[in-house]
């Protein structure tokens, strides 16, 4: 048998790190990697597909998003969805509709449980009137393959948010063979104990720059009682981000068509970059985000460019320096602020003096 644990779609989102127009686009393609989700299950005889929290980004969901994703489940009757809501959630968007479909399934507050054959399927939404009976209250048979959805960060302590932490200690020893969770926007795994291992699938498809690199799902496969599983990647397209160091440089125009060079050799045309300008450059060296950034958007589906350098500035080059601008560096290196601070004012007020954008 062969199951899905997703989790961390945020069907919905605003995506607001993108222009109007982009963002669109990639809330439909968030939305249609669920649909193709559904779809893959069905032409690859999945049995269940695990939803390990946070589908959806808001408790105001469209109806033109909820009604084609209870047409997906409906659509692909031969696979159950197994729904644990997460912190992102909202009951309201049950409770909206008229008619659930048989195969999707719920996760609640307290432990409920799916059987397949040997393998059993437990989840429960944490919180804060359940977390001090949520690992006493759970019994596995060591003769099943044992999976448990959760939705939280994993520490080996209590935080302050009681219902967003799952605790490992207390899964030790008890015949956990998976731990299916969500929350992590990133895949990851570990181990539980000699038996089980614990996985974030990771969202499945990246909506920023803070969710970088291949997102998709985990295959699950159970062969009788042996349990293995992979990451898939599934993304529509990825997020990239991408450091360039300016120092040393002399030539803008070089400088700039290494960058095009190196990122056209290293990420695909259809992903989204981020670059980040840095080290130290001199102050006749002029930077031009803009250009960079209108280039870019011609090679990537979306491109912006950062400048983080400092300009490069000797005290004593500006001793006797009678312009404004000689004046406004001794200005600043006279005064009680930070090295670093210093840097950051004589790099912003130099490019003002010249006319450019701070």
């Amino acid at each position: 048998m062969k199951f899905i644990h997703c989790a961390d779609l945020h069907l919905d989102s605003k995506i607001e790190t993108l222009p109007a127009e982009k963002s669109k686009i990639r809330r439909e393609e968030v939305l249609r990697s669920f649909e193709r989700l559904c779809d893959y299950a069905s032409e690859n005889s999945i049995t269940a597909i695990i939803i390990a929290g946070d589908m959806f980004d808001t408790a105001r969901v469209t109806i033109r998003t909820r009604e084609r994703v209870i047409n997906a489940i409906k659509n692909n009757s031969s696979v159950d969805f197994l729904y644990l809501a997460g912190n992102h959630d909202e009951e309201s968007f049950i409770s909206s509709i008229e008619s659930l479909p048989s195969n999707l399934k719920f996760f609640n507050e307290e432990w409920a449980a799916f059987r397949y054959g040997n393998v059993l399927i437990n989840g429960i939404k944490f919180s804060n009137s359940n977390f001090a009976t949520v690992y006493d209250s759970i019994k596995l048979n060591a003769d099943d393959v044992n999976i448990l959805v959760m939705h939280g960060q994993i520490a080996d302590y209590k935080g302050e948010e009681k219902s967003e932490v799952v605790s490992l200690p207390r899964f030790k020893d008890k015949n956990v063979d998976y731990l299916a969770l969500g929350h992590y926007h990133e895949y990851s795994e570990g181990q539980i104990d000699a038996r089980g291992k614990y996985v974030y699938s990771g969202c499945l498809d990246g909506r920023g720059f803070d969710e970088l690199g291949d997102k998709g799902f985990v295959l699950i496969d159970v062969n009788d009682t042996q349990l293995n599983h992979k990451f898939i990647k599934f993304s529509s397209r990825n997020f990239s981000v991408f450091e360039y160091d300016l120092s040393g440089k002399t030539d803008w125009i070089s400088a700039k068509n290494e960058i095009i060079s190196l990122l056209g050799a290293k990420i695909p045309s259809n992903n989204l970059v981020k670059v980040v300008l840095k080290g130290e450059r001199s102050i006749d060296f002029d930077v031009d985000v803009e250009g960079l950034s209108y280039r870019l958007n011609e090679e990537f589906f979306f491109a912006k460019v950062y400048d983080k350098t400092q300009i490069m500035i000797s005290e004593k080059d500006y001793a006797l320096d009678k312009s404004v601008r000689g004046e406004f560096v001794r200005a600043v290196w006279e005064s009680d602020l930070s090295a670093e601070m210093k840097s950051k004012v004589l790099t912003c007020g130099l490019n003002a003096l010249k006319g450019e954008d701070l």
